[in-house]
């Protein structure tokens, strides 16, 4: 369908962020674009969008999430046709992919891991004596800052004396841009062991007045790769670890969590100290999406035992029977 590649996609790289621009342009390419065949845009009813739907679903063996950001993908494209008179539909509910059945051949998808509190202790012990790595672990599970956030981060940023941080912006690939949503842009507070840790890093890099704080080791003014820092650098200590430990007979089976099952252990770390609507904050997400993807409690929060224990007091009191 040219309409989407000559009028819709050249939209979201004018008004989206470029992460949210590839992320459109890669699921079109690899789900959508092979399966409309000649259909033209006035064509699509709910029926063909749902057949597309159950489709991608079946030969690609897609979780319920995917399949549900190809539909609202869809639904973005039909809206914009709406609101510009390309589509012949008068609201919402003309729209055929926002009424589109999610089919049932799309499977559940795998409940998101947060890192366990001792697993992040070792590895921050592990990687104590490699500054940019301890701090880049430190970053995103002390702050619950995204990759692109913790990328973003600058020396300027970081106010010692209040002990708190600011979330301005973030770097995808090689591109800076403001964090995620308006609500991303917060400070943060920085404890003294993230404090610390931050120290020992300034102090590798010869202590900068400015500049990222995540700088790539190559010495360009460039944040470091987050994921090839994992790959070549975090994982390979860990795998020595693990090694090390069984030539001496002993057991260790450190593995690497992922950046964002960090960040998933700062929401469910900070949830069990506070409520719904302080973690949201320090995520920098919405309560709805830190309860769903985020949040992780494995025993009954405190603000929800207190406020169950105030409901139900007194029910067995005995009282008095009226005569």
């Amino acid at each position: 369908m040219e309409y989407v590649e000559e009028v819709y996609l050249p939209f979201v790289a004018r008004t989206m962020k470029a992460s949210t621009y590839a992320g459109y342009s890669t699921y079109w390419k690899r789900y959508i674009r092979p399966r409309i065949g000649e259909y033209a845009l006035r064509d699509f009813t709910v029926a063909i969008v749902a057949g597309l739907l159950k489709n991608i679903a079946n030969q690609h063996t897609l979780n319920r999430d995917t399949v549900t950001k190809i539909r609202s993908i869809l639904s973005g494209i039909f809206t914009y046709a709406m609101s510009e008179g390309h589509f012949p539909g008068r609201n919402a509910l003309e729209n055929p992919a926002s009424r589109a059945r999610i089919p049932e051949s799309a499977v559940e998808p795998v409940e998101p891991k947060a890192a366990a509190r001792d697993e992040v202790k070792v590895i921050l012990a592990t990687l104590k004596d490699m500054p940019l790595e301890c701090a880049a672990v430190a970053v995103v599970a002390m702050l619950g800052v995204r990759p692109g956030e913790a990328r973003g981060l600058r020396w300027e940023n970081w106010d010692r004396v209040k002990e708190q941080i600011a979330v301005r912006r973030a770097v995808w690939h090689t591109i800076e841009g403001t964090p995620k949503t308006t609500q991303s842009v917060r400070f943060l507070p920085v404890s003294g062991e993230l404090r610390e840790v931050l120290l020992a890093l300034w102090k590798k890099q010869k202590s900068p007045v400015g500049g990222y704080i995540l700088a790539a080791p190559s010495g360009k003014p460039v944040p470091v790769i987050l994921d090839n820092l994992a790959k070549r650098s975090i994982r390979r200590r860990l795998v020595a670890v693990n090694k090390e430990a069984a030539s001496r007979g002993e057991k260790s089976a450190l593995t690497w969590p992922g950046w964002y099952s960090l960040r998933r252990f700062h929401g469910t770390a900070v949830r069990a100290e506070s409520n719904l609507e302080t973690t949201s904050r320090a995520l920098g997400n919405s309560k709805a999406v830190a309860d769903k993807h985020y949040v992780k409690p494995a025993e009954v929060l405190p603000d929800v035992r207190k406020a169950v224990n105030g409901a139900v007091s007194g029910l067995t009191a005995v009282q008095p029977l009226c005569n």
